[in-house]
């Protein structure tokens, strides 16, 4: 299945009343329809479930037509025609999804922009394909610290104590964990072991791995991806740096 998630390294924020850049998403020239699913980010475990948002489209040089959550069909005009219809319709949870339709089978080039009504910030994340079941995907953000090329990193001790690493699921389909317990994380030869870890974490939600470390003597630098239903391995590498007690 093909898909586009956006945006591509965090969810983009935005405060109340404020509106995200234009965002190019691909249609292909052969197909009646696409999809755009999108979901709002409040907080941990929690959908705001205030006003939604509104999804600007535009396609070519036409103008930014705003396409307001169950409020019927709206044309998407170019400078000389019509490149199709949009609708958007609130399913639960804070999700929206953008159908549009009536494509003409010529190549548009598209835009997609947010803004945000609620009185909260909030966080978005949308993906696109022709297929709708495709706009169904998790996205895994593991730790809640970066490195310095922006990579998620952690930092254990190396004195055989827990430590808990928070995993949130910013996606629009829930996220599924499959790496077996008690394996060594980082290398088959690495100290890290799986303690513990959720095997489906819901969108919007929080949860933790635990990881335990064996006693060290000097520093390590560890990488693992986890075994995960999110395509993207960049959301699912994990840097691990373990320092001797």
């Amino acid at each position: 299945m093909e898909f586009q998630m956006f945006p591509p390294d965090e969810p983009l924020a935005l405060a109340p009343g404020k509106t995200g850049p234009l965002c190019a998403f691909f249609v292909p020239i052969q197909v009646e329809r696409t999809f755009l699913r999108l979901i709002a980010l409040w907080t941990d475990n929690a959908a705001l479930e205030g006003a939604a948002p509104t999804i600007q489209i535009k396609a070519n040089d036409g103008v930014i037509t705003s396409v307001k959550a169950d409020a019927g069909d709206v044309d998407i005009p170019t400078t000389d025609d019509v490149a199709g219809t949009a609708n958007c319709r609130r399913l639960p949870g804070d999700v929206y999804l953008v159908t549009i339709a009536n494509l003409p089978g010529r190549d548009t080039h598209w835009q997609l922009r947010v803004r945000n009504n609620a009185d909260r910030d909030l966080r978005f994340v949308w993906v696109s394909s022709h297929e709708e079941e495709a706009t169904l995907q998790p996205w895994m953000a593991v730790g809640d610290q970066r490195d310095e090329t922006g990579r998620r990193v952690v930092s254990l001790v190396g004195r055989r104590t827990d430590q808990f690493v928070a995993v949130r699921n910013l996606g629009t389909r829930p996220l599924e964990i499959r790496d077996m317990l008690d394996t060594p994380v980082g290398g088959q030869d690495s100290p890290v072991r799986l303690v513990s870890r959720p095997a489906v974490v819901a969108p919007h939600g929080v949860d933790h791995i635990v990881l335990r470390c064996e006693e060290i003597d000097a520093p390590l630098d560890l990488s693992h991806t986890f075994d995960a239903n999110d395509e993207e391995p960049t959301h699912r590498t994990l840097r691990i740096t373990v320092t001797p007690p």
